[in-house]
């Protein structure tokens, strides 16, 4: 088709008169020659081929085609992607300006061809005079099958008329050759045909392979989530994928066997085979479906068949191994032998084509004659997966045609892909290997036959009949006669609306999709076909006729029972005189009514998605790599650094007392001034080695007047503190430190500063007393002999000069000269004293290990050693304090709106494992998870309350997923907070505000999508646990606006007053009051009960649906249950044993088990009848009742499972029950072999869901029943 890019005016101007348009089309061969070079080497216009196996069908918006025809001025496709597009209102009639249809032979009936014409094209003609799109019909033959009057409806569709020449006959057959018919007969039957071996052996192969031991099982039996069902079914079936490549290899092998005999057969398995083993070691993006397993498997298996035979034995021709029907077929080609022969064979199938090509090549009798080559079908699916039994090579034959063009070939063997669409050159010769399936093939094929004096050929078998041919020809004769009659003349068809009475339209004015007649009963099939429902369900619409006096029909439609009780029915409009009619008016107003109701899009198809935004996120789910470049880790000092430059006055500091404490004393303490408040801190562990910890703690002092300290002040006490341990790592004269240290009140900021200022020389302690010397007001001990390398004063001994730091001297005391030494030891190089330290990896010199330094080798730091063991604090205190300023500006910022009260939940939300703090976001993500969805399907539900599940479900799917909560989180700027990287101290260096202020964030880095979707998880946890459902709404309103969150309260009521009003035209089995009584609940509603155990296969005219919407809402009443009830518990479970906990407790087959054990007992009375007359007794028992007993359905299958299962489960219980109370693992092996169909675990959560409706939104009525059915507790 041809996209109108032009004006009305030019439009216009497209076609010409026929006399002038014939004087003007008579190119002459040199011009086709410079055209065709042209189109190879010239862009002319814009092209697009558009095929079924571009996925056209999933192409569901607008937008879509709207892209893909930007800039496009032609157009190839398929008849049926045309009309698809113009039934959904994509393409519109008017945007077309020309339609060529070729083979337009098609254009009648139903075919897609035809349709495009009568509904759309004369419609739009009838109804408009501008953008009338012109139609141009290419056919070799205008009737192809024995209804001539057919011509009639071609000529009316196309707006044309059919004529062959009478007064220039005898110039027509100059040019035009009708070829001679022969029939090739060959004797029929194929039971003297010798046994292929290589057949019959991998017949057996195929038969008699261990199913077990075929990859795909041993991959599900391996497999511990595995439905043993599934299993089961495979076992049976025997459909994996090696299985259906021996499966169809051997039937193809079979089939040539029989038609080309065993020789063909032999070559064809063994060329299948090697090709496989080529392909395996050689190419491995051939069958890529096939794992590397599946592949080392096919190729053991079919490698054992050629076991002895080597590639040459195998081709090896013997003439008595072909077919009757080969054997003819070569006989016939010796005779055709010419110089200029050029011919088509067409055979059924494509690997016959490859067979007979490789044959007639080796055959001697054609090998010397005829150069063979092959062509199939061409076109690509997207669904076609590689095939073990396919040897023709598609690429390898494009030049198959041009080949036989040329000469290079003359003998094609093809299958029917060459009768039509594709230009062939004239062929002398002809042969159908197999007789043509109906007239239009023999017309089709016959044509390639245009040279003088050919030849069209069929291989008929002696026991055949032959009248098949004289039929074709007089039908022929008749068409011929039809073609000459001049009086006929072209009827102009009207608009359908005017000639068909019950002719009816519906069109959607946004998109331009239209619904006919025609078209409703399938759509309304497409719509039940989308339902998601289980096994031995009903998702066909049932039409039901009723006729009043036998001459006029109307019809009524009942969708599945999983629809909406108000769109389930529909009736037609109108009496028909046809129950095919009445059938499309009943559907038709069905679909109207499903429209309506918004379970239709404007595109007239199934709504796939909720609403635009979640459309929305659909569309982007695929953009979202796995792994995205995000922000790089907000730095908090750069915030407090442009705080202190915007600060003016420095009466406002805030300050914080800073106490380091062991045991319970404190040791040391000073204050640290910043230009903000700080959030609460909780203390922070220290650890200085393997046996010694501190902790320091932060808390807000009061800044006094007397107190107010300028930071110029407050600079030298804090270079003084750091540079006791980390002045080869900072400037002195930089002085603009984000956080000041002052000693503690009381002491004066310059005077504390001048005291300490300094070191002393180590032979002063030679002036003291030693014994009253407390080391704790020694500072560190310089080595200078080493640089100056910091060591802890342990205390003091007696030696001699010659001894000095070495751990293998021997020299005893007594040997040394008497001299007071140092013992001390070495001062820790780490900056990290958040993470413990093992004594494993302790270094010596940080533990007991001690050196003995000579007085006069050291300097001693006048700043007690307490304060620089606090100055070595420093960058772990301060991380621990940006991570607090992280998530305090975090809920200042995007979290504004949800107020969170404690900031430790925030922390943990923000905090990656991979950043090696104390708590990290996984728990809290397990929660968040849970409320997430719980929320999600909530709103869902009440949101949409004539939805079926599968939508809900798919709705819900896109909504939670991991691409869509990464990219909500990318949206707002979460990714920035995310604490990622763990603290070592490696580096660090005094935090200045020159610094600060050029670092606002770390440098850019890559974070999976699901580590993105599980920090707003946790924070979705996060806020439920500071302020309950309310918060975790508010926070999922910040990350997905676009979702209509609202207050649970709100979402509750809803669900309750729609079931309220269901309610009043419920009647309410009297047996359902023991169902009550079963689980312990009375409901008020009692329509909920009713739904919740009403199977998808109960008749649909009932009032009631299936259970799936509320099985949909119960299932995630019990995962959030579980998830709250399992992170509650003291003491916290493992975030691992958390999720493996929540996955037994909702598993399938653990529900149906706990589904069939809860029951209870009923009162029965037995009567007995003795010998005597009136000889009667009656006695009370009891039988139980269960739950599942009560489900409603109308399936044979359903009550034969239920009987089934309950054999199993008699034989099964006391084993589950004992491993269940006394064992340590939930016995699955047992609860495989129960076998239980879902719908007993379904019953289960869509009474939940009932519960949870009914009592409007209460968990624990519904935590009640999971501790009565043995879940809780």
């Amino acid at each position: 088709m041809a996209l109108d890019t032009t004006s009305s005016d030019d439009a216009a101007g497209f076609t010409e008169p026929a006399d002038v348009a014939a004087d003007k089309l008579q190119p002459r061969g040199f011009q086709y020659e410079m055209l065709e070079e042209s189109l190879k080497r010239n862009t002319i216009v814009a092209t697009r081929l558009l095929i079924g196996a571009d996925g056209v069908e999933h192409w569901r918006d607008q937008r879509i085609w709207d892209e893909i025809l930007r800039g496009i001025n032609i157009v190839v496709s398929t008849h049926q992607v045309l009309l698809d597009a113009l039934i959904h209102g994509f393409v519109q009639m008017a945007r077309l300006s020309l339609m060529i249809f070729d083979e337009a032979h098609h254009c009648i009936a139903d075919h897609p061809a035809s349709r495009i014409l009568r509904d759309f094209y004369h419609p739009h003609l009838a109804a408009s005079s501008d953008h009338i799109p012109a139609i141009l019909g290419l056919t070799a033959s205008p009737v192809v099958n024995s209804k001539v009057g057919k011509l009639e409806e071609l000529e009316s569709n196309l707006q044309a008329v059919s004529r062959t020449p009478k007064l220039n006959r005898e110039e027509l057959l100059r040019y035009v050759h009708k070829p001679a018919l022969v029939k090739i007969v060959y004797p029929s039957g194929s039971l003297d045909i010798r046994r292929s071996q290589l057949v019959m052996d991998l017949y057996k192969l195929k038969n008699g392979l261990d199913i077990e031991q075929d990859p795909y099982v041993k991959k599900m039996m391996s497999d511990p989530a595995c439905d043993s069902r599934d299993l089961q079914k495979v076992k049976l079936n025997r459909k994996t994928y090696c299985q259906e490549q021996l499966k169809n290899l051997s039937t193809r092998a079979e089939t040539i066997w029989l038609e080309l005999g065993p020789w063909a057969a032999d070559w064809y398995i063994n060329a299948c085979i090697r090709k496989f083993q080529r392909a395996v070691t050689g190419n491995p993006t051939d069958f890529s479906f096939l794992g590397e397993t599946e592949k080392i498997y096919l190729e053991q298996c079919l490698s054992s068949l050629l076991s002895g035979i080597s590639e040459a034995e195998s081709h090896s021709i013997d003439d008595v191994s072909l077919s009757r029907k080969v054997s003819h077929l070569i006989g016939f080609l010796v005779i055709q032998q010419t110089s200029d022969f050029t011919g088509l064979v067409f055979v059924r199938t494509r690997a016959e084509v490859a067979v007979l090509a490789q044959l007639l090549s080796m055959h001697p009798k054609t090998k010397p004659s005829y150069n063979v080559g092959t062509f199939v079908g061409v076109s690509a699916s997207t669904s076609r997966k590689a095939n073990i039994g396919e040897l023709v090579d598609v690429r390898g034959q494009i030049d198959t045609l041009d080949d036989l063009r040329a000469g290079r070939k003359n003998l094609v063997i093809t299958t029917s892909a060459l009768e039509e669409g594709i230009d062939v050159t004239a062929c002398n010769t002809v042969i159908c290997f197999d007789k043509p399936s109906n007239l239009k093939s023999v017309i089709q094929r016959r044509g390639r036959a245009r040279k003088s004096e050919s030849t069209f050929a069929i291989m008929w078998a002696e026991d055949d009949d032959s009248s098949m041919i004289a039929t074709w020809e007089q039908l022929e004769e008749k068409m011929q006669k039809q073609y000459m009659d001049d009086m006929r003349q072209l009827q102009k068809l009207e608009t359908l609306e005017t000639i068909d009475e019950g002719y009816r339209e519906f069109v959607v004015e946004e998109t331009g999709a239209k619904l006919l007649l025609a078209d409703a009963v399938s759509h309304l099939y497409h719509f039940c076909a989308t339902l998601t429902t289980g096994p031995s369900s009903n998702r066909a619409p049932t039409f039901m006729f009723h006729s009043e006096n036998e001459e006029m029909f109307t019809a009524k439609v009942v969708l599945p029972i999983s629809v909406d009780a108000s769109v389930r029915s529909a009736c037609s409009r109108s009496a028909w005189t046809t129950e095919k009619a009445a059938k499309r008016d009943a559907a038709f107003e069905a679909y109207i009514q499903l429209y309506h109701a918004r379970l239709i899009s404007d595109n007239l198809l199934p709504i796939q998605a909720y609403d635009e935004a979640i459309a929305e996120i659909e569309s982007d789910v695929d953009k979202v790599p796995s792994l995205v470049q995000v922000a790089g880790q907000l730095n908090p000092w750069h915030l407090v650094a442009t705080q202190w430059q915007a600060m003016e006055d420095f009466a406002g500091l805030h300050c914080f007392n800073v106490s380091l404490c062991r045991d319970d004393d404190v040791v040391a303490s000073m204050q640290m001034l910043l230009p903000c408040p700080l959030p609460a801190t909780p203390d922070i562990v220290l650890y200085w080695d393997a046996r010694t910890t501190f902790r320091a703690t932060i808390c807000p002092f009061p800044w006094t007047a007397t107190r107010s300290i300028h930071p110029d002040i407050a600079s030298p006490s804090t270079t003084l503190l750091l540079h006791s341990v980390f002045h080869n790592r900072m400037d002195v004269k930089q002085t603009d430190f984000v956080a000041l240290f002052i000693p503690s009140e009381g002491e004066d900021v310059m005077q504390w500063a001048k005291r300490f200022v300094g070191t002393i020389k180590g032979d002063k302690l030679k002036q003291i007393d030693v014994s009253t010397l407390s080391l704790d007001k020694i500072g560190i001990v310089r080595d200078l002999s080493q640089d100056g390398l910091p060591h802890i004063l342990k205390g003091f001994q007696e030696g001699s000069s010659a001894l000095k730091d070495d751990t293998s001297a021997t020299q005893s005391m007594e040997e040394c000269g008497p001299e007071i030494l140092l013992k001390a030891s070495r001062f820790p190089k780490r900056t990290d004293f958040l993470h413990k330290v093992s004594e494993q990896n302790q270094k010596p010199a940080n533990m007991d290990h001690t050196t003995l330094l000579k007085p006069g080798d050291c300097e001693i730091d006048r700043l007690p050693l307490i304060y620089a063991q606090l100055a070595a604090f420093v960058p772990s205190i301060l991380h621990r304090v940006g991570v607090r300023l992280t998530a305090a500006h975090l809920c200042s910022s995007v979290l504004a709106n949800i107020a969170f009260v404690d900031l430790e939940l925030v922390v943990t939300s923000i905090t990656a494992s991979s950043a090696q703090a104390p708590t990290n976001y996984q728990r809290q993500e397990f929660l968040g998870d849970s409320i997430l969805k719980f929320l999600t399907s909530l709103t869902l539900m009440s949101e949409h309350l004539r939805w079926p599940e599968g939508l809900l479900s798919r709705a819900k799917d896109h909504i939670v997923s991991n691409a869509s909560l990464a990219k909500a989180a990318l949206a707002v700027g979460l990714d920035s907070y995310i604490l990622t990287e763990s603290f070592t101290g490696a580096k660090w260096r005094p935090l200045y505000v020159s610094d600060q202020m050029n670092s606002p964030t770390g440098q850019p880095r890559q974070l999976s999508t699901k580590t993105l979707a599980d920090v707003v998880e946790a924070l979705v946890g996060a806020a439920s646990l500071d302020g309950g459902f309310a918060k975790a709404v508010a926070t999922l309103q910040t990350f997905l606006p676009k979702v209509s969150w609202s207050a649970v309260e709100d979402r509750n009521e809803i669900l309750h007053s729609a079931y309220r009003d269901a309610d009043e035209s419920i009647t309410f089995p009297p047996h359902f009051s023991q169902l009550e009584q079963l689980v312990d609940y009375t409901f008020t509603l009692k329509s909920l009960p009713l739904e919740a155990l009403t199977h998808s296969s109960y008749p649909a005219s009932n009032a009631t649906i299936s259970y799936e919407r509320l099985e949909f809402l119960g299932d995630i009443c019990l995962d959030i249950i579980v998830a709250c009830t399992s992170f509650r518990h003291d003491p916290p479970i493992t975030t691992h044993n958390l999720h493996l906990l929540r996955t037994a407790v909702v598993n399938a087959d653990f529900l149906a088990f706990l589904c069939l054990t809860l029951s209870m007992s009923v009162p029965r009375t037995n009567i007995t009848t003795g010998n005597r007359k009136n000889d009667v007794s009656m006695s009370e028992t009891s039988v139980p009742i269960y739950i599942w007993s009560f489900m409603r359905h109308a399936s044979s299958t359903v009550r034969q499972a239920q009987q089934d299962v309950l054999e199993r489960y008699e034989a099964l219980k006391a084993p589950i029950l004992e491993c269940l109370r006394q064992g340590t693992h939930i016995p699955w092996a047992l609860l495989a072999r129960l076998d239980a169909p879902k719908f007993f675990s379904d019953v289960i959560e869509a009474v939940i869901g009932a519960i949870y409706v009914d009592s409007h939104g209460s968990l624990p009525a519904c935590e009640a029943f999971l501790e009565r059915l043995g879940v809780m507790g």
